[in-house]
């Protein structure tokens, strides 16, 4: 789980210790869809997937993205 936050958070340009399940699209100005799409490809390459586009246009907050990553067992989904 910590691999996935820092790769988070290095898509969002910010430190680590700032990323939490509650960081989102919404309150997190730093996450634009420049941002967005950075963190999209750098899940798929870390993880091996291919995210499809309803995927990708729910993955819009950290709690999101794991549980869309536990589905398919790749990470726990416990956070």
């Amino acid at each position: 789980m910590t691999e996935l936050l820092a790769l988070i958070a290095a898509a969002l340009k910010l430190p680590p210790v700032s990323i939490e399940p509650g960081t989102s699209m919404k309150n997190t100005p730093a996450w634009d869809s420049l941002a967005h799409m950075e963190l999209i490809i750098g899940i798929e390459e870390r993880y091996r997937v291919v995210l499809d586009a309803d995927e990708i246009a729910d993955m819009t907050s950290v709690a999101s993205i794991i549980g869309q990553l536990a589905k398919r067992g790749l990470v726990d989904d416990a956070a």
